[in-house]
């Protein structure tokens, strides 16, 4: 009980973590991390960690008790016979170790599968009259079976490769009760043994590598938690483009005076590639309307979202009342723009 409490409780602040991030990432982060993938971190990849915790939490005390005890005991029953492990626990790693460099790769590859299906899903909804009014339901029932299909693919391969362990560890365990019995047996056959001792090894050596399936299992959960986790980081690691100046300013009356200077910009903020803008220049006077015609896609919308700086410049300066929209108080510019 307490165990899911404070996986719940843990699951709960690291979403409200990750939302209040992602509140004060600007447009340029959103467009990057794109909203799909937003939304399976917050939701699908914090649940997967949130299950290991859960999951580490009950087994974290009793697992390893369990497994040190008995293999105490087993060496204590029987020393000959505890010669039976050095061969069992390097093939137990070996075992894990592959399963898990092969398995953590793809979650990840599923995980970035999920973000490609849930952008489709998002779009489709979100723009559901356009592609109704457009006759474009094939169109999008194309690329949502594509998406699909193509993350239950990766999900069957890495389910195949998980299942493995349960019957590699079975193997290994029914090896070492075959050899517990073969060279117990020899030892009955000498007067080295009792019978009762070889019973009781068996015994110990079942609880210690039921002990080792759990922590296998468990494994294959935190492979998969790390690669979720990982993606989780990602996001609370990013750096919002848009910084607000240390000491903005606002001006004592606020009139509507817009300039472009020589204005450039790109979406791609690093680089400033593939310009949406190049040298605009123009001057909107309070009360004067003014308005932009163009193409889809021509920068109509890209041009006023410069003004209340949801985007920065690449060169070029945008001036509100005579001051650069990049030393105005953030909050303040955008409570003047309507």
């Amino acid at each position: 009980v307490y165990a899911t409490l404070a996986g719940q409780g843990f699951g709960t602040d690291l979403r409200h973590s990750v939302f209040n991030k992602v509140q004060r990432l600007s447009f340029g982060n959103l467009d990057k991390l794109e909203s799909g993938s937003l939304i399976t971190r917050l939701t699908n990849d914090i649940s997967q960690v949130q299950e290991v915790v859960m999951m580490l939490l009950r087994v974290m005390v009793r697992v390893p008790l369990m497994l040190i005890g008995s293999l105490i005991m087993a060496v204590l029953t029987s020393p000959r016979l505890a010669l039976l492990f050095l061969p069992l626990v390097p093939i137990v790693a070996l075992v894990l170790f592959y399963i898990i460099s092969k398995t953590y790769p793809l979650f990840g590859q599923v995980q970035a599968r999920l973000d490609v299906l849930n952008t489709t899903l998002q779009e489709n909804l979100s723009g559901v009259r356009v592609v109704k009014a457009f006759a474009r339901q094939q169109h999008e029932e194309a690329r949502f079976e594509t998406a699909n299909d193509s993350l239950t693919s990766k999900n069957i391969e890495t389910a195949r490769l998980g299942a493995l362990t349960m019957p590699l560890m079975m193997v290994a365990l029914n090896a070492g009760i075959v050899g517990a019995l073969w060279m117990g047996g020899i030892g009955v056959k000498n007067n080295a043994i009792e019978v009762g001792q070889i019973i009781a090894f068996v015994n110990y050596l079942t609880q210690t590598l039921m002990s080792l399936m759990m922590v296998s299992m468990l494994i294959v959960r935190l492979s998969r938690a790390q690669a979720s986790s990982k993606r989780i980081n990602e996001v609370m690691h990013v750096a919002p483009q848009i910084v607000p100046p240390a000491q903005g300013k606002i001006p004592a009356e606020p009139r509507g005076h817009v300039i472009f200077e020589k204005v450039s910009f790109s979406y791609d903020a690093e680089d400033c590639g593939d310009l949406v803008l190049q040298d605009v220049t123009f001057e909107a006077q309070p009360g004067q309307t003014v308005a932009f015609l163009g193409a889809t896609g021509a920068g109509k919308s890209s041009l006023v979202q410069l003004i209340p700086r949801f985007y920065d410049v690449c060169s070029g300066r945008v001036i509100v009342d005579d001051i650069d929209v990049r030393d105005w108080d953030l909050d303040a510019l955008r409570d003047s723009v309507s």
